[in-house]
C-alpha cells in the first residue's frame, strides 16, 4: 500500500485543482503554478526526510530537517494563495 501513496495524492491533487479551476473560474499564471509545485514537493521532501530519519534513529536530524523543508514549503505555498488571491479578486 505504501508504493501506491504517490499515485493516490497525485489523482488526488489533479482532481482537486481541476475542480478548483472548473468551479471556482481561478486564473493561475506560469510562476504561480511553479513556485505552488516547488512548495508542495517541499512538504513532500519534509515528510519523507522526518520518516527516513526516525528509521535510522536520527531524530535531531528528523525534526531539522522537517523544519527546514517544511517551513520553506509553507512559506511557498503561502505566497502562491496570496498572489492567486490578489490578482483573481482584481478582476
Amino acid at each position: 500500500m505504501l508504493y501506491w501513496t504517490g499515485l493516490i495524492v497525485g489523482v488526488g491533487l489533479a482532481i482537486l485543482g481541476g475542480w478548483i479551476v472548473m468551479t471556482k473560474q481561478l486564473k493561475f499564471r506560469w510562476y504561480e503554478l511553479l513556485i505552488g509545485a516547488v512548495g508542495l514537493i517541499s512538504v513532500f521532501a519534509a515528510v519523507q526526510h522526518y520518516f527516513s530519519s526516525i528509521r535510522e534513529w536520527e531524530a535531531t536530524s528528523a525534526w531539522l530537517g522537517a523544519v527546514v523543508f517544511g517551513l520553506l514549503g509553507l512559506i511557498m505555498l503561502g505566497v502562491v494563495f496570496q498572489l492567486v488571491r490578489r490578482h483573481n479578486r482584481a478582476r
